[in-house]
């Protein structure tokens, strides 16, 4: 590669142009690990492969919970007490997968991996090993960005989609206990509405998402290497860069690695890169542990950089930062255009904001390392 940060960034987007889109599980996907897995080699980084067993768990999730609170509607009258138990388990899986505890997944499974490289911290020879003060993950999708859009979203992971799918089913549990308890008062009508709601998330679950306008994951990998290259020689910061395979699927990469590797939330920063493909660098910090230091290791950083980034948020969580949220781990996502948001045009990645990333993740380290 090119001596030039500019260059490198330019030449790793092109390569990763080239390639094309990156469904999860597409030899697509799999040809841009192994270049992310020489390009980690380069920087001097020891890389290890986990393969991955991904299953879209949740959209099949919410078609068999919709089609059990049909069937409950349509059963509500001659078999009350089997509809309201049939439609309260529904409810009550959809809202432990609404606070993410982990559930069976349901259907073939796709095959992906996680590309993981390591950069130990430099010591005497003399001296032998020591312990990092600080590891610093940084997180990159391997395949490309999905977007839910129009009924599509019924099936979603935000919020409102969440609440949808579980108050259509309360109400048909709600509509069958009512019309038990009080019959031939026409109670069992309330399922009418639900029954139509949960039928177009069967819709939704069968459409599933399509791929983004923009692909926003080149910058977060072109940013993922350039970091790779540039982070060498700390004596008190040891760095992980990881490429997670099937994040458009499911979140179940970083709970694998998670589970693998089982950093200590006080001495681990995770760096999450979404969406890189705008002129805009953002940041949020969605986990609540240590925020306000997390924000003012982002702040500290864009001053020293004199980079113009807004205010960090705290926005909703995507499908990499969510697992670290409920894990308790300090966490900050970098982030351009927004995957949950449709995006017209078809934006390429922009060199310039995976070097403005690459240099504010330099300067946190920089910090920490200065810390330690």
């Amino acid at each position: 590669m090119s001596s030039s940060p500019r260059d490198d960034a330019q030449t790793i987007i092109s390569h990763l142009a080239e390639i094309g889109p990156r469904r999860a599980g597409s030899p697509q996907e799999a040809t841009v690990a192994a270049f992310v897995n020489v390009g980690l080699r380069r920087a001097g980084m020891g890389v290890t492969t986990h393969p991955l067993l991904v299953t879209p768990r949740r959209r099949q999730l919410y078609g068999i919970a919709a089609a059990c609170g049909i069937f409950a509607a349509l059963t509500a009258i001659i078999l009350p007490l089997p509809a309201i138990a049939l439609s309260f388990a529904a409810v009550i899986i959809l809202a432990l997968d609404a606070v993410g505890i982990p559930l069976a997944r349901l259907g073939p499974s796709r095959s992906s991996q996680t590309i993981i490289g390591t950069q130990a911290i430099s010591s005497d020879a003399d001296a032998g090993p020591r312990v990092p003060r600080w590891r610093v993950v940084l997180l990159a999708p391997l395949d490309s960005p999905v977007v839910a859009e129009g009924i599509a979203a019924l099936a979603g992971h935000t919020p409102a989609a969440a609440y949808a799918r579980i108050i259509a089913l309360a109400l048909v549990a709600l509509a069958a206990l009512v019309d038990l308890l009080f019959p031939y008062r026409g109670w069992v009508l309330l399922a009418v509405p639900a029954s139509i709601l949960l039928a177009l998330q069967i819709v939704a679950a069968l459409r599933g998402p399509r791929p983004a306008a923009h692909d926003g994951g080149v910058g977060a990998l072109t940013t993922l290497l350039l970091a790779a290259q540039r982070l060498r020689g700390l004596e008190h910061v040891e760095i992980w860069a990881v490429a997670v395979g099937a994040t458009s699927l499911d979140s179940v990469g970083v709970e694998d690695l998670l589970n693998i590797y089982p950093f200590e939330p006080d001495h681990t920063l995770l760096i999450v890169l979404e969406e890189l493909s705008g002129d805009q660098l953002r940041c949020r910090v969605c986990a609540r542990a240590a925020r306000q230091e997390v924000a003012g290791l982002v702040h500290a950083a864009a001053d020293t950089l004199a980079l113009s980034m807004g205010d960090v948020s705290a926005a909703m969580c995507g499908p990499l930062d969510e697992p670290l949220r409920r894990r308790g781990m300090r966490s900050l996502t970098l982030y351009s255009d927004d995957a949950r948001r449709v995006v017209a045009g078809n934006r390429r990645a922009n060199p310039h904001l995976s070097e403005s990333a690459t240099g504010l993740i330099a300067a946190i380290m920089g910090q920490l390392e200065d810390a330690g």
